[in-house]
């Protein structure tokens, strides 16, 4: 009896096996897999990331009957963007493992067709013919197409209307408003050497201000700073979390967070005249392995379909994240539910230069860092002692003195790449800033 209850045994529990063995017809349920993969350099966070991969995904399986994915490449701001592409070109130089940069405005761009690193985009004339060439004064595109702007970006001033009539302060309607005594504490930036969309806000300063009253005021709007967050989108949430009343944000982030806690809560003022609308920019990697596959990515995001991806409410043609951004195809503002006002139709209040914002990047970056961040707790000291002076004109002129002329800022890009060169001429900054703090207003 025993040997017969174990062969039953046996048998019972051989049985799922037997099944697996007898059914030759049954496939196992695996998803497939993409045929193919595109590999896109971007700092665009995670929202912009899903809904793009699930647009072109469509639109290619649609259109091309092609099934594709995309590999993200996370490395940061553009700033760490631009040295993963300068290691990538120096180590492997004909073949970087990345097809496409994506996001970070046009300055990266600029950089990267200095170093060679991009390769002229062929699009359909049509595609082109919907894309005004400028906006607000800005190129909206490369001319030699080695950039095409896919979303339209602009800088202002998110403020808490709450908290600002709470504290008593004016309502912010300019970058100086940001400067002014009343907002000391109450201002927040994020830290221009790790963010892209930072960094355009200051550089809008001192061109729309010219050098030395932009960097007076920015003097005076980072000694309101309370902190200084590494990334863009840090100071919308302490705005809307009341950490802070007022800071610089591109209108993206700002409007995410309008959206989830209200307008009658936040606002967002793009200064009048003293700001730019500029593109977010896409370009072909010279060397990209998939570049037939990159170009359809390019088309896709200029298409209705990509276009409308940015702005259409989430429900609509399979949005699971609305982006809160505005197209560069200049017949789309006609749809009721593209963005408002409609940025072509903006006047343009200076001429924004890319070229000498593209030039100065790292140099200005580090000049910042130095006068305005390190050295950030005697900077405030400095303005808190000036502030309850009264404020007399010597004094904040004395704070906010350029360090140096625009000219010798530009002198200092040429030779900004000597390490030894950088390193003497920013320790010499950091003891002219300490001195400078420390005595004023004492």
């Amino acid at each position: 009896m025993r040997i017969v209850a174990g062969i039953v045994f046996v048998l019972i529990a051989a049985l799922p096996f037997a099944a697996m063995v007898l059914a030759p017809h049954a496939a196992p349920s695996v998803a497939p897999q993409a045929e193919e993969t595109l590999a896109i350099l971007s700092p665009h966070r995670r929202e912009v990331r899903l809904e793009y991969t699930r647009g072109f995904a469509e639109w290619m399986k649609s259109r091309y009957n092609r099934r594709v994915d995309i590999r993200w490449l996370d490395v940061g701001g553009t700033s760490k963007i631009l040295k993963e592409l300068e290691s990538r070109f120096a180590t492997t130089p004909d073949d970087p493992g990345v097809d496409l940069l994506f996001g970070g405005g046009v300055a990266p761009y600029l950089t990267a067709i200095d170093q060679n690193w991009l390769a002229p985009l062929d699009l359909a004339s049509n595609i082109v013919a919907g894309i005004p060439p400028t906006c607000a004064g800005s190129p909206v595109y490369d001319p030699q197409r080695r950039w095409f702007g896919i979303a339209l970006s602009g800088f202002g001033i998110l403020y808490n209307r709450p908290l600002v009539e709470r504290l008593g302060l004016p309502v912010p309607a300019d970058w100086s408003d940001l400067g002014r005594p009343a907002y000391y504490s109450w201002v927040g930036s994020g830290d221009p050497r790790s963010s892209g969309s930072v960094h355009m806000c200051y550089e809008i300063i001192l061109q729309a201000y010219g050098f030395e009253q932009g960097w007076s005021l920015i003097t005076r709007l980072c000694a309101n700073v309370r902190g200084f967050g590494e990334a863009g989108g840090t100071v919308p949430r302490e705005v809307a979390s009341g950490d802070i009343a007022a800071g610089m944000v591109i209108d993206q982030y700002a409007q995410t967070v309008i959206r989830s806690v209200g307008q009658d809560s936040l606002v967002l003022v793009l200064p009048q005249r003293h700001t730019m609308i500029g593109p977010d920019a896409i370009g072909l990697i010279r060397g990209a392995k998939h570049a037939d596959l990159a170009r359809r990515f390019v088309e896709y995001s200029l298409s209705e379909a990509g276009q409308r991806l940015l702005y259409q409410p989430v429900g609509v043609n399979g949005q699971r994240n609305a982006l809160y951004r505005m197209p560069v195809v200049a017949a789309l503002y006609a749809d009721p539910q593209a963005p408002q006002p409609n940025p072509y139709s903006i006047p343009a209040g200076f001429a924004y230069d890319n070229d000498e914002g593209m030039r100065r990047w790292n140099v200005l970056n580090d000049l910042m860092g130095v006068w305005l961040i390190d050295a950030h707790a005697d900077l405030c000291a400095a303005w808190k002692r000036v502030i309850d002076h009264g404020a007399p004109e010597s004094e904040v002129s004395t704070l906010g003195a350029p360090p140096l002329s625009e000219r010798q800022l530009d002198a200092l890009t040429k030779t900004w790449k000597d390490p030894r060169r950088r390193q003497g001429v920013m320790l010499a900054w950091a003891r002219d800033a300490q001195k400078r703090y420390r005595e004023i207003g004492r």
